[in-house]
């Protein structure tokens, strides 16, 4: 049974609970608080995970279990879906070297062996963000008394990991989308992809009557997150506050989208079941796409064409199209213009027709069928 909750002299406040019975007697935990409103959350946190059998006697609590327990605490709730998925995976792999190691015996050398296990597998930026979510799990087991001290202090990233640089597909690597044979989904949305920018879960959450063919224009409004239930995966809201916005349909894309959509309604993409395709089919279906594109090229495709270079193509053709800064930052739909400036540096004059994009485009075209033409002859 929980005892009173009483006052200590440094100002927080107590509460002790009951978690077991060892040698006949009960086992007790104390919870803290700073205020008494913050005690009784961390006392229904505690028995709301207690119950779920997560929390266990203090002494025996693996690094899993404290990063399940962080994670309940700290984020789920306060984050989207997404981004607990993201944590979830980072996790795994984190679990996978120190899971199983008591948060009590978990000691600076275990870490250090991680890191020399993530260096070995070239996985370099995924240790430095896995470092930055144990030192949050440490921090976190240290304030709540079930860690005696900080074991991540003095620990550092990796200096010599760094992101590919973006880039923009170039004209070769565009010119494989017309040549290839993909047929009507690989086609429609790679072009789709191309042509607006979209992120993919934007993509995959389409519906036919997102897309408005009289104003020329696409409404981007849901995602889709990873999901084990198909039902769960289709979020009516955005990765980003900003992420809700209309997308003009260049002529380019136009016809391809006219031609997929003529006898279709309901999800735009549909799996075999009739349902959106899950993110895990999703990676199949691209890798068909990436097979295709390369039976028609003459060189490997470098493994950095990913759905994501697709936007950055994006981005690239409204800065050449000439289509200002905060034009720019609308149709990519980014909350933080810095995010828009990473890949997109020019500062155009305010006001910039769409139809600059399409000129831009059919110049775009009429380059690739000169090559083709020249190739042709040659």
């Amino acid at each position: 049974m929980a005892e009173k909750r009483k006052k200590r002299k440094d100002g927080r406040y107590a509460k002790q609970v009951t978690i077991g019975i060892k040698d006949g007697k009960p086992v007790r935990k104390t919870l803290y608080g700073e205020t008494l409103k913050e005690l009784d959350k961390n006392y229904r946190d505690f028995m709301s995970l207690k119950d779920k059998g997560i929390i266990l006697q203090e002494e025996n609590i693996t690094f899993r279990e404290l990063s399940e327990l962080w994670l309940t605490n700290e984020k789920i709730g306060s984050i989207t879906d997404q981004s607990v998925t993201v944590i979830r995976s980072e996790l795994r792999t984190i679990n996978s070297y120190i899971g199983e190691i008591k948060a009590k015996s978990l000691r600076q050398s275990h870490i250090e062996a991680f890191r020399a296990a993530m260096i070995a597998s070239g996985k370099l930026i995924r240790y430095n963000t896995c470092l930055g979510r144990i030192r949050a799990i440490v921090r976190y087991a240290v304030y709540k008394e079930i860690m005696v001290g900080d074991i991540t202090a003095g620990m550092k990233d990796i200096r010599n990991a760094r992101k590919a640089k973006k880039r923009a597909l170039t004209l070769s690597e565009r010119q494989l989308i017309d040549k290839a044979d993909l047929n009507a989904f690989e086609r429609c949305f790679i072009n789709l992809l191309l042509y607006t920018g979209m992120r993919k879960c934007e993509a995959l959450a389409l519906n036919v009557s997102d897309i408005d063919f009289k104003k020329k224009r696409i409404e981007v409004s849901k995602t889709l997150v990873t999901s084990k239930k198909l039902s769960d995966c289709l979020q009516d809201y955005t990765k980003t506050t900003a992420g809700k916005r209309y997308i003009p349909i260049p002529n380019v894309l136009l016809n391809i989208l006219l031609e997929y959509t003529a006898e279709k309604s309901g999800i735009l993409f549909k799996s075999n079941t009739d349902n959106y395709i899950g993110l895990g089919s999703f990676n199949g279906r691209w890798n068909k796409i990436l097979m295709k594109l390369q039976a028609v090229s003459k060189t490997p495709l470098s493994n950095d064409i990913t759905a994501h270079i697709f936007r950055h193509t994006y981005a690239s053709d409204l800065y050449k199209a000439g289509v200002d800064i905060k034009q720019a930052q609308y149709l990519l739909g980014h909350d933080d213009i810095k995010t828009t400036m990473d890949t997109y540096t020019h500062f155009g004059y305010a006001d910039v027709k769409m139809d600059k994009l399409d000129s831009y485009y059919d110049a775009v075209k009429m380059q690739s069928s000169d090559k083709i033409i020249a190739l042709k002859h040659a």
